[in-house]
Parts: C-alpha cells; structure tokens; sequence
C-alpha cells in the first residue's frame, strides 16, 4: 500500500513535466507603466499557478542605450536615471539570486512599489534577501557590466526590440502574441503547453471557450 502510494505521489509530481516548459522570455523597463502592469497583472499571477509548465527569463533594459565610461559603462533610460538604477536592481539581483522563484517574488515587489527605485531594500526584506550584496552591487562596476550584458543580450533579438514589454514565447515573437499574453497570459501559457495540463488550466481554457462562445452567438 505505501509503496503504492510513493508510486502515485511521484506521478502527481511529474505529471505537469510531460513535455518542455513554455518559455516565456520578457524584455522589459522598471519605470515603463505597461511592462509594470504585464509584470504584476500577468506574468507574476501566471507563474504563481503555473510555474511547473513555465521557464521564464526577464531581461531589463529595453529603449535603453549605454557608453564606455572609464573602465565600466553609464546608460541613458527612457524614463530617466531612476530608470537605470531600476532596471540595474533587477540585473543584479537576478545574478546574485540565481533562482527565479526568489527572482519573481523580488521583481513583483519591486514593481509593486511606488517607486521601484527606491523599493529595493524593502522588497529584498520583503523575500528574506540579504540587500547589502545588491547594494553594492548597483553602486559599483559590478552592476554596470551586468546590466551592459543584459544589453548585449537584447542586441541579439531578431526582429530587433522597438517597444516594451517585448514578449517572446517558445522563441517566436509577434505582435499579435504580444497582445495576447497582455491580456491573458494564462490562456496562452495553458494552450502552448503541450504535456498533459495541469488542472489549473483547465477553468483557464474553459473561461476561454466560454467568452469564445459568448462573442459567437452574442
């Protein structure tokens, strides 16, 4: 019987790991208000109840431009320096956490705030983080050249990046499935996963067939 039991709770725990995760890959800015609302209005509730089938990665920077300045780099935001210091909070924290769970909780806070800015502290507080290390981390070299290799990451994006948030999923981009994941980040999670799904998709996707049907006969 226990033995049994083992079997069952193993199979319960992979069964939402049938087959790849749904990337999901977001270039983003701290201060841009429409990267913060798909941070804490879709990407953050979606990963909440869907991490098992999801792998995601988020990279800040954006319409964001940088220069050589003595051994390191100074960069220009879009919307302004706080922006920089924002977006090389996230660059540093995502280096010294090496773990998305803690990445996400600290990026939702973050962006949750008044100010992101100047929220660092309290949401490293917030997700039992020491600040100390990322504090000095934003006020040295260290920041510059991670948040100048987040750069050189996005240079690499093909099409090139020319709004944000820039949403990227199983490696494809389109508008389209931009606005798709702005509005419904679940569904879409839900519909790419191609292993068996996880009962949490399945009121997401009925929702969907619902307001399909709706729109339909309406």
């Amino acid at each position: 019987m226990r033995t049994s039991l083992l079997l069952l709770a193993c199979v319960a725990a992979t069964l939402a790991q049938d087959a790849p995760p749904v990337k999901i890959h977001l270039y983003y800015e701290s201060l841009c208000p429409y990267s913060i609302d798909f941070v804490i209005s879709q990407l953050y509730p979606t990963w909440t109840i869907l991490k098992e089938i999801m792998e995601v990665e988020m990279f800040p920077f954006g319409n964001a431009s940088y220069q050589p300045d003595g051994d390191g780099w100074s960069f220009t935001c879009q919307h302004g320096a706080g922006e920089c210091k924002g977006n090389m909070i996230h660059a540093c924290a995502k280096n010294h956490f090496n773990d998305i769970n803690l990445e996400m909780e600290f990026v939702n806070c973050l962006l949750s705030s008044t100010y992101p800015p100047n929220a660092g502290a309290t949401c490293a507080a917030q997700v039992n983080a020491d600040w100390a290390p990322l504090e000095h981390c934003i006020n040295s070299l260290e920041g510059e050249n991670l948040l100048h290799q987040v750069a050189l990451q996005q240079e690499t994006l093909d099409p090139s990046l020319y709004f944000v948030p820039w949403i990227i999923v199983n490696d494809v981009f389109t508008e389209d499935q931009v606005g798709e994941c702005q509005t419904n980040l679940k569904k879409v999670v839900c519909e790419k996963y191609t292993g068996t799904k996880p009962a949490e998709c399945e009121a997401v996707l009925a929702a969907g067939r619902a307001a399909t049907k709706a729109v339909t006969f309406a």
